[in-house]
């Protein structure tokens, strides 16, 4: 699975705008699937990797490497909130300073 265009970050207007879609997508489905299978989990994680691989498949082309990677980084976020985070910084919950301006 390729999960960030090749040309992303030079000039050229494809690679931007397939990153555009694909965090488009990503913030899209997070909210969307966040209710169903939670976010920020390592089950959640490993759901949209798989959803994300399976989707990749089977809408083929543009539109499957759009979905499919942005489930798989959306995935691989997850993961990492849910497992490797609280491994680091000795917790999952987050912190807030009640500055949410940035």
């Amino acid at each position: 699975m390729d999960l960030v265009p090749k040309n992303v970050g030079k000039s050229s207007t494809n690679g931007l705008m397939d990153a555009i879609l694909i965090g488009t997508v990503k913030a899209v489905e997070e909210r969307i699937a966040a209710p169903v299978i939670g976010n920020a989990t390592l089950k959640s994680g490993i759901i949209k990797l798989a959803a994300g691989s399976i989707l990749e498949t089977q809408l083929k082309g543009k539109a499957g490497h759009i979905v499919g990677s942005a489930l798989a980084i959306d995935g691989i976020e997850d993961v990492v909130q849910g497992a490797i985070v609280p491994i680091v910084f000795g917790s999952s919950k987050q912190t807030s300073n009640n500055n949410d301006s940035w």
